[in-house]
C-alpha cells in the first residue's frame, strides 16, 4: 500500500468500473472488488472483499442496475454497497439510478456523502472520432456532471481535476437534475436509433436507398452522424444491449409511479420492439430466378429478381462457412443462429436443374430446399403472375396494357411496371382470368409442368404460392378459396401433404393466417416476420 497517494475504491468491475480504473489508475491508489468470480481469474488484482472501503478517501460505486420485469430499475446493488459502508464517506454513484433516487438513498444512509453522476462510457464497437470518442476512455470526456450537496461535488471534482486536467467542464448540479438528465440522454438515443430504424423500413417500402438517403439527410448541419447507421441485417435491429432498454423501462416506470404517464416514449419502446421481433427473423432466404443454363429475361435482373448460380453458391458458402447447417423450417425458427434453408418462389423450369445441383454439391436435407408453386402458372399453363406482365412488356405491349387498366404511363420502364404491379396484383380472380384471355401468351417453356413438379418433389419441400399470384389481403372469400384449392391440387398430384403455405408477394395479415391454418398448413412464408408458424419472415437475398 503507497502511504504517498490518496486511495480511491472502485466497486463493481464492468465497463464502467474498469475505465475508471484505468482513469484514475496513475494518479491514485485504487482498489477495486465485484464479487463476479470469472471477473477474479480474469483480473488477478482485484480485491477478494471490499475491506479496502475504510482505508479509501472515495469510493466508486459501479454496479449493474438492472430492469426488473415490471420495468423498475433493480438498485439492490447499489444498497448493498450503501450498507457495507460504516462510516463517513465520500461516495460517487456512476450506476444509473432513477430519478430522485440519490434524495431517497442520502435518507436512508445519512453519514454518506453521496454524489450521482451520469456516465458515458459505452459497448459500442465502431469507431468514433473527436469529440465522440469518449464513450471507451474517461479522460476523453469533455465534461463531468455531478450531482448532489455543493460541498460533496467540489470534493469529488479535486479528485477528477488531478486527472482529467484544467481544460474540461466541471458541473455542480442537483441530484435529480444529474439523474434525470442520463435517463433524458439515453432516451433521445433510443429514440433516433429507433427513429432511423424506421425509415430504413419507409425506404424499403418505397424503393429507396436508406444509406443514401441517410447521407443526404446528414447534409443539414442540425443533424448529426451518431445513432443513425443500420448495422448488418443479420444483427438485431434497433436497440438493445444493457443500458438503453432498461434506462427507457426505468424512467417510464419511474414517471407512472411519480403521476406521469410518458406515452411518446412508451411509442419508442413498442416501436423498437417490433422492429427488433420483426428483425429476429430465420435465416430462410428466398430466391426467384436462377441463370443457369437458358437465357432470363433482363426484366428479372432489373427487377433484381435473377441471379446466377454461382451467386447462389456464394449465398450457401457464406453461412456453411459461418458454421450454419442446412436446417428445416422448424430448426431455422427454434435455432436461427445454427441452422438456414433456401426457398425458391414460383417454380421456374431452372429450379429442378439448380435442386439437383445443390443435391449433388451440398447434400442438403430434403426439408431445406423449399419450392413454393404458382398453381396456375405450372399446372395449367395460366399465366397471372407478374411474369406474364413481363412477357407482355418485352413485345412491346406495355401502352396496351396501361389502356386495358386505364392508367396513365410514366417515362420511366422500372416505374410503370411497379405501378401495373400495384394496380394489378389486388384484382379479383375473375379480373386475372379475363386479363389472360385478352392477353395471352404461352410460358410453358419456363415453368414446371406437372411432370417436372413431380420429380422436384424429391429434391425438396412443395409449397403452395396459391392460384393466380394475386394479394390475397385483397377479395377475402375468394381467397379462402383459393389458399384451400391450391393445396388440394398439389396433394392431389403429389400424393403427399403440402404443409407450407407461401403468401403471393408477402401479403398477409391475422384472417389470411387464420384461413391458412384452417386449410391445414403447418407453416406459411412470408417477408416481414412475426412471432408466429403462419408469418415467417423471409431474408430477400441481395441481388
Amino acid at each position: 500500500m503507497d502511504k504517498s497517494k490518496e486511495k480511491i475504491g472502485i466497486i463493481g468491475y464492468g465497463y464502467v468500473g474498469r475505465a475508471f480504473y484505468e482513469f484514475f489508475k496513475n494518479h491514485f491508489e485504487v482498489f477495486a472488488y465485484d464479487n463476479n468470480p470469472t471477473l477474479k481469474n480474469d483480473f488477478s488484482y482485484l480485491q477478494d472483499s471490499m475491506d479496502f472501503i475504510e482505508n479509501v478517501s472515495l469510493v466508486l460505486v459501479c454496479v449493474p442496475t438492472n430492469a426488473l420485469p415490471n420495468g423498475c430499475v433493480d438498485t439492490s446493488a447499489v444498497h448493498q454497497v450503501l450498507e457495507s459502508i460504516k462510516q463517513e464517506k465520500l461516495v460517487l454513484i456512476k450506476s444509473s439510478i432513477p430519478p430522485l433516487s440519490t434524495e431517497s438513498l442520502s435518507k436512508k444512509y445519512p453519514h454518506l456523502k453521496l454524489v450521482c453522476s451520469p456516465e458515458y462510457i459505452g459497448e459500442s464497437s465502431y469507431y468514433l472520432p473527436p469529440p465522440y470518442d469518449f464513450d471507451k476512455e474517461v479522460v476523453k470526456t469533455p465534461y463531468f456532471i455531478f450531482g448532489g450537496r455543493d460541498n460533496d461535488c467540489s470534493a469529488i471534482i479535486n479528485f477528477f481535476k488531478k486527472v482529467a486536467g484544467p481544460t474540461k467542464e466541471y458541473i455542480k448540479t442537483t441530484s435529480s437534475n444529474a439523474e434525470v438528465c442520463k435517463y433524458m440522454e439515453n432516451s433521445f438515443f433510443a429514440t433516433k436509433i429507433t427513429f432511423c430504424n424506421e425509415f430504413e423500413k419507409i425506404c424499403k417500402t418505397f424503393g429507396a436507398d436508406y444509406d443514401i438517403v441517410r447521407e443526404l439527410w446528414l447534409k443539414d448541419p442540425r443533424i448529426t452522424k451518431t445513432h443513425t447507421l443500420i448495422m448488418d441485417e443479420d444483427k438485431d435491429y434497433c436497440f438493445g444491449g444493457k443500458c438503453l432498454p432498461k434506462d427507457l423501462d426505468g424512467i417510464i416506470t419511474q414517471s407512472f409511479k411519480y403521476g406521469y404517464e410518458a406515452n411518446f416514449l412508451k411509442s419508442v419502446r413498442d416501436s423498437n420492439k417490433n422492429l427488433r421481433n420483426e428483425a429476429i427473423r430465420p435465416h430462410i432466404l428466398c430466391f426467384h430466378r436462377i441463370a443457369y443454363e437458358e437465357a432470363i429475361s433482363p426484366i428479372y435482373f432489373e427487377r433484381k429478381m435473377a441471379i446466377g448460380l454461382l451467386r447462389l453458391e456464394q449465398y450457401i458458402e457464406s453461412y456453411l462457412q459461418r458454421g450454419y447447417k442446412f436446417g428445416s423450417i422448424k430448426q431455422c425458427l427454434d435455432e436461427p443462429k445454427k441452422y438456414f434453408c433456401l426457398s425458391f418462389d414460383d417454380g421456374f423450369k431452372e429450379h429442378l436443374e439448380i435442386a439437383k445441383i445443390l443435391q449433388n454439391k451440398y447434400n442438403p436435407k430434403k426439408e431445406s430446399l423449399i419450392f413454393s408453386i404458382n398453381v396456375n402458372n405450372a399446372l395449367n399453363n395460366m399465366l397471372c403472375g407478374m411474369d406474364l406482365l413481363y412477357c407482355l412488356i418485352e413485345k412491346g405491349k406495355i401502352k396496351e396494357i396501361f389502356e386495358y387498366f386505364k392508367l396513365d404511363l410514366t417515362p420511366s420502364t422500372l416505374n410503370n411496371i411497379e405501378v401495373l404491379k400495384q394496380h394489378y396484383i389486388k384484382q379479383d380472380s375473375k379480373s386475372l382470368c379475363k386479363f389472360y384471355e385478352t392477353f395471352k401468351a404461352d410460358l410453358s417453356h419456363i415453368f414446371l409442368d406437372s411432370k417436372e413438379l413431380k420429380e422436384l418433389a424429391n429434391y425438396g419441400l412443395i409449397a403452395s404460392h396459391a392460384l393466380f399470384h394475386r394479394d390475397l389481403t385483397q377479395h377475402k372469400a375468394q381467397s379462402k378459396e383459393e389458399i384451400l384449392e391450391s393445396k388440394q391440387i398439389l396433394e392431389q398430384l403429389l400424393d403427399t401433404k403440402i404443409d407450407i403455405f407461401c403468401y403471393p408477394e408477402g401479403k398477409n395479415d391475422k384472417e389470411l393466417q387464420d384461413f391458412v391454418k384452417e386449410a391445414g398448413f403447418t407453416f406459411a412464408l412470408s417477408i416481414k416476420h412475426i412471432h408466429s408458424q403462419y408469418g415467417i419472415g423471409r431474408r430477400v437475398a441481395k441481388l
